[in-house]
């Protein structure tokens, strides 16, 4: 188990670890007030922050996080745009998509885009934990 760690595989988060965040939101307000919120929770490590979707890229690229939570609408590329290249190169990457839009077509399509799940702004922060648990059962 310690070696897979050791190789920084994504999604292997033993209940002794936090769960590694990268977040990405064009909002500074909304950005701080996310990262604040998982902060308190405890069982978060924001390891970085992206202000759109080209640095949640390189971001997510550079410090392979357990777990992207990427704003819908962003600037130079969209938070779905972001998911399926996500997708494509590290595919254990654990992809929430946070919107204030709602609708089950819409979580349709991130989940076609590749994320594994749509939390939408107003039902947070209850609704964030729910699917981080869903995705992270150990955590």
């Amino acid at each position: 188990m310690d070696a897979m760690l050791a190789c920084g595989e994504c999604a292997m988060t033993p209940s002794n670890r936090r769960v590694r965040v990268v977040v990405a939101d064009d909002s500074p307000t909304a950005l701080a007030s996310i990262c604040q919120y998982l902060e308190f929770e405890g069982i978060f490590e924001i390891i970085g922050t992206a202000r759109d979707g080209e640095q949640l890229l390189a971001e997510t690229q550079r410090l392979v996080p357990d777990l992207v939570l990427s704003d819908l609408s962003m600037p130079r590329m969209s938070g779905l745009e972001a998911a399926t290249e996500l997708r494509r190169i590290l595919p254990e990457l654990r992809i929430l998509i946070i919107t204030q839009l709602s609708g089950l077509s819409l979580k349709d399509e991130c989940l076609r885009c590749g994320a594994d799940g749509l939390v939408e702004k107003g039902q947070m922060p209850e609704k964030l934990i729910e699917e981080v648990s869903r995705l992270f059962p150990n955590s």
